[in-house]
């Protein structure tokens, strides 16, 4: 075979193992009936789901090596009402924090508590936020023909809202994961890339399992770039 013929070869195998890209159009009407089901469901996670966590944070340098660790052992306990965060262990570069982890998660309950809801971010597909986005569906996934993936961008970008896409499940009518990015950041933050998927299980629906975030920011020439990793498991709902 000519080394033409090779490019060529290996060119067309990774079409035909890529996602097939679709025409964008809006997604079917049954199939959003449906996420919005997911995302009302999701919803309710936000208080009555409790549930362990364990996470690391690195800050990386200018060539991506890291430069600082921090892990965080926790459980997030739900009372239908509101949550609290249960700080079991905390290092610091492998320094044991845990007091000062847990005085950190205390105020940021603290925070929460008096944080409005429209000033939490929600799933695109709930219907009371539809309205602010425009969704497309843009690929088909080869290897699962019941996989798309659709798009959402805000119409009007503000504090609260996001763009990217969701990977679906047609036949179940649910979102297998999501990627997207903060649309407004808070000061000092230039950029946020969060990608979340929901591989957890409750009598509420699928949850999430894994969420990782990719920031990055600085003032004038002190900047940072950070990779955190969450994992999510353990779930118990309460009424």
């Amino acid at each position: 075979m000519s080394h033409r013929s090779q490019v060529v070869a290996v060119v067309m195998t990774a079409v035909a193992l890529a996602p097939r890209l679709a025409r964008a159009e809006p997604p079917p009407a049954d199939l959003m009936a449906k996420l919005a089901v997911q995302a009302e469901a999701f919803e309710q996670l936000r208080n009555h789901a409790s549930f362990s966590i364990s996470a690391e944070l690195r800050e990386l340098d200018d060539d991506g090596k890291t430069t600082s660790t921090k892990t965080a052992v926790a459980r997030i306990e739900a009372d239908g009402h509101a949550t609290h965060t249960v700080v079991l262990k905390y290092t610091e570069d492998g320094k044991d924090k845990t007091a000062d982890g847990q005085e950190q998660a205390h105020d940021a309950d603290e925070k929460r508590a008096h944080r409005t809801d429209a000033e939490n971010l929600h799933m695109p597909f709930l219907p009371r936020e539809r309205d602010k986005y425009v969704f497309d569906e843009v690929e088909h996934d080869p290897s699962n023909p019941a996989r798309v993936r659709i798009t959402f961008v805000p119409k009007q970008p503000a504090a609260h809202t996001v763009e990217g896409s969701a990977w679906i499940d047609e036949t179940a009518g649910r979102a297998v994961s999501a990627g997207f990015k903060v649309n407004k950041t808070p000061m000092f933050v230039d950029f946020v890339h969060v990608t979340v998927e929901f591989a957890a299980q409750t009598s509420l629906g699928p949850a999430t399992s894994k969420v990782t975030i990719d920031g990055g920011g600085g003032f004038w020439f002190f900047h940072k770039h950070f990779v955190a990793v969450a994992t999510l498991t353990d779930y118990r709902i309460t009424p």
